[in-house]
């Protein structure tokens, strides 16, 4: 991804600004992304992103107490073969400022279990990286949760714990009220629920929190993505399995329960955790289905997989050393697993976007060679490639290789989305270096409603180029699209 230039729609549209920014709620994206590469440069843009996401897992190392180069390894591991990364790699034009965000949130995990007042700063970060991208709240909730249930199950001192744990959650109650007033003077979208955000009855509320554990459930379990299907899915079923032995194993030697108290919130930070990773539901009630940006807060499912195989390959020589040994490397094994399967999908989801990028600038290049044939064209005249093919697919899509994976692979973008008529223009400014003039979609409306258009063949015919209007007109087909 970084060391070739792979488009997708958004950043094609949006660079060199930040798109939706704003009215989608992001307010702080435009100062962010001013420190990076307005024009969305991978090499310098992709390599901060990457600099960013091993700042966080060094911290979040540190949040988890895994000790071991072993456990951060893994930890780096999970983070950058997460489809997730890979979908805010896909938007590169954002994609430093999403790592910036997910860096913030964890700092806030960390400031805030480690110091007393921390919390007022660490509500600072977190409203900041909401205002940046707002499901990474739900990735730091996710750490809070892990972290508090992890000390309670190394013996930590219980009041300790539920006196750090109120003070994590009044710094993210600051951090969303904040936040939410914030929005006030925002002209909201209603794009994936953003408009509801703060404003769901209380019957939506219940219904996001089912929907939140259903759709966890879906991810690893039950009903993954078009492009988690075979191995990726069998290992992370795999890990469920290892992860109920290992707490309950876990469990039982540390004696969690000796200490009733202990034992019932730990209890009720395991009940939990499953709803923090999809706390993004709840944040946005009418969200049916979060797109794979937003579901970064998965991570820390295999952040619980791996501090869980480091206490129990340090557990004290006695009964149950060896099962111990034996599930901690099991855990450790499949995780490589699942890193290569993800890693797999994640870079034939970037090769298909490569693809489909130099296919549609070859048959831009072709058709552009049709109108420098067409008598009077000058570069700079105005001019507009008219008709499609939906629902068909492009002609030049007609091999579809493995896209059917990428349907649910947010960012991943294939033929159809490089060649939609209102960005052709776009496409043709920034890797043509052509330009096509002020042609609005209202005017090219109306140059297909003319009979010279509709009397015209259809490209690759000879006579499918022509000057109407004043404008340079090369026609694809009778129908937009």
């Amino acid at each position: 991804m970084i060391s070739n230039k792979i488009t997708n729609l958004d950043d094609l549209v949006c660079v060199p600004g930040v798109g939706g920014g704003k009215v989608l709620g992001r307010w702080f994206q435009e100062p962010v992304h001013d420190l990076f590469s307005p024009w969305s440069s991978p090499a310098f843009n992709g390599i901060m992103a990457i600099i960013f996401i091993a700042l966080s897992a060094c911290v979040i190392s540190t949040i988890l107490r895994v000790n071991s180069i072993t456990g951060a390894m893994l930890i780096g591991l999970m983070m950058i073969t997460l489809p997730s990364t890979a979908s805010n790699m896909y938007y590169m034009y954002l994609a430093p400022t999403f790592a910036l965000a997910i860096l913030a949130s964890v700092i806030n995990v960390h400031i805030t279990i480690k110091y007393k007042f921390g919390f007022i700063l660490g509500a600072l970060l977190q409203f900041l990286s909401m205002a940046c991208y707002q499901a990474y709240f739900g990735l730091s909730a996710s750490l809070f949760v892990l972290a508090y249930l992890l000390m309670l199950m190394d013996g930590m001192n219980i009041v300790l714990v539920i006196k750090k744990g109120l003070r994590s959650l009044i710094g993210l109650i600051i951090a969303m009220a904040g936040y939410l007033i914030s929005l006030r003077f925002v002209d909201l979208s209603d794009y994936k629920g953003l408009s509801d955000i703060g404003h769901s009855s209380l019957q939506d509320i219940l219904l996001s929190v089912l929907r939140a554990y259903h759709r966890v459930m879906q991810y690893f379990v039950t009903a993954p993505e078009s492009f988690m299907k075979g191995a990726p899915t069998l290992f992370n079923r795999a890990l469920c399995l290892l992860l109920i032995v290992s707490v309950i194993l876990l469990f039982a030697w540390k004696k969690v329960f000796s200490e009733l108290l202990r034992g019932i919130l730990s209890v009720i930070l395991l009940l939990i955790l499953p709803l923090a990773l999809g706390l993004v539901y709840v944040m946005a009630p009418q969200l049916s289905h979060a797109s794979t940006v937003m579901i970064y807060s998965y991570s820390v499912f295999y952040f619980f997989l791996i501090a869980v195989m480091e206490r129990l390959v340090t557990k004290k020589e006695g009964a149950g050393k060896k099962i111990a040994v034996l599930i901690s490397s099991l855990i450790f094994i499949t995780l490589l697993f699942e890193g290569y399967a993800s890693a797999r999908v994640v870079n034939n989801a970037y090769y298909r976007s490569y693809v489909a990028q130099n296919r549609v600038m070859q048959y831009y290049n072709r058709i552009i060679t049709k109108l420098e044939e067409t008598e009077g064209y000058k570069y700079g005249e105005p001019m507009a490639i008219l008709g499609g093919f939906y629902p068909d697919p492009l002609p030049i899509a007609s091999h579809n290789m493995n896209g059917k994976e990428l349907v649910d692979f947010e960012g991943a973008t294939l033929e159809d989305l490089l060649f939609l008529p209102s960005n052709r223009d776009r496409f043709i400014q920034i890797f043509l270096g052509i330009d096509t003039g002020d042609v609005t979609m209202e005017k090219k409306e109306k140059l297909m409603a003319t009979d010279e258009f509709k009397n015209m063949p259809s490209y690759p015919a000879d006579g499918c180029t022509g000057i109407i209007d004043g404008i340079f007109v090369v026609k694809l087909n009778e129908y937009d699209g």
